[in-house]
This record gives C-alpha cells, sequence and structure tokens, in this order.
C-alpha cells in the first residue's frame, strides 16, 4: 500500500526547472548498497576521491538532485553518476536560461557552459559559501532523505530506490514555503492516483520472478 501512495506522488511535470534570472542547484550523493555491482571499466581499480572530479564511490547506489532555488525538486537513481548521466538529466530537466550551482566536480564542467551560467563553490577548499552562490539547497534535501531513509525506513530495495526518492520529492514540492497546506496536499496525492496502478507482479510472470 504504501509503495502504491508513492507511485502516486511520483512527479509527472515534464516543464523545464528554472529559467532567466532564476538558479538551479545540481549535485549528486550515494545512499545505500548496490545489489548488483557492475563498475565501468574505466572506474575499475580508481580510489574514490570528493577533490576535482568524483566519479563516485564502487558499490553504492547513485542519486542526482536538481533543485530550483525556492521552488521544486527532481531526483534521479542512476546506475553512474557520470558526465554523460549527468548531462542527459540537466539538458532534460533544466532550462537553458537558468544559472547553474554545483561545486567543483568535473561531471559539471562541461554541461554548465550550456547554460546561462555556471557558478561553483571549492568543497575541496573549505568553500560553502560566497555570496549568493551555493549548493546548501540541494545538500539539505540529500540530509532530509537520508535522515528520513535511516531514522524512518531503515531499509530500501535497490529496486524500489526510485519509489520513496518520490514520496521525497512529494514532501519537498508540497510544503509550506510554497503555499501547500495539508488539505491540498492530500489532494494533490489523491490526483496523482488517476491513471495509475500498482500491481505486484506483471502480466506473465512467475511466483518466482
Amino acid at each position: 500500500m504504501a509503495h502504491r501512495i508513492r507511485e502516486a506522488m511520483k512527479v509527472t511535470e515534464t516543464g523545464p526547472l528554472g529559467g532567466s534570472g532564476k538558479i538551479v542547484e545540481a549535485d549528486e550523493t550515494y545512499f545505500g548498497t548496490r545489489e548488483t555491482r557492475h563498475p565501468s571499466a574505466q572506474r575499475k581499480g580508481r580510489p574514490f576521491t570528493k577533490k576535482g572530479g568524483k566519479s563516485g564511490p564502487g558499490g553504492k547506489r547513485a542519486v542526482v538532485a536538481l533543485v530550483e532555488r525556492g521552488g521544486k525538486v527532481r531526483t534521479f537513481h542512476v546506475d553512474h553518476a557520470n558526465a554523460a548521466n549527468v548531462r542527459e538529466i540537466l539538458v532534460r530537466n533544466v532550462s537553458r536560461d537558468s544559472t547553474l550551482h554545483t561545486d567543483e566536480s568535473r561531471l559539471y564542467t562541461t554541461t554548465g557552459k550550456e547554460f546561462g551560467g555556471h557558478e561553483t563553490v571549492k568543497h575541496s577548499a573549505g568553500e560553502y559559501v560566497r555570496g549568493i552562490v551555493h549548493t546548501n539547497t540541494v545538500e539539505n534535501v540529500f540530509s532530509v532523505f537520508k535522515r528520513g531513509m535511516k531514522g524512518i525506513y531503515h531499509h530500501c530495495g535497490e529496486a524500489h530506490l526510485h519509489r520513496y526518492l518520490a514520496e521525497f520529492n512529494f514532501r519537498h514540492n508540497n510544503r509550506s514555503a510554497l503555499g501547500v497546506e495539508d488539505s491540498e496536499r492530500a489532494a494533490n496525492a489523491m490526483k496523482g492516483a488517476e491513471g495509475k496502478r500498482l500491481m505486484y507482479r506483471q502480466s506473465g510472470e512467475t511466483n518466482n520472478t
């Protein structure tokens, strides 16, 4: 039942985040152990580092998040948080007129040039805020997600991670700061259930699938 409710909460909006004069923060994080390991040939044998470019720790589930500052969030579970996958997410979900705020990871160096502006903070040098330049909003989204997952749900199968992400997206996108209160929040979840059906297994699947 909980997974059916999360399915109803899934973001169905297709319009881009941001726009002219708006800031979109992007970042990636790693949560939980992957149930199926298939590291890329390029990553195999390379140590993980948070400085410079990030390839991500082996064996961890990668989550990429985009947050319009003062607005909504979209998160994505990806096989690998590499430059190609991150670019695909950015160009499909963020207006090219937006100003992109990220850390210094090389995942965003080239793609950032495709947007109206690209500002970075250098976490490896202890820089977290420079005027209005920061990634604190997206990092807060990750913090709320991880605290909720560890403190409330404790465990999440990798196949269902996208549904838990949908729940936390819904919470952020329907928060009081955006003028959404309990009654409207419940109505939005109910509306999101229209036309969706989540079955225990797809037609034709056997019991041991």
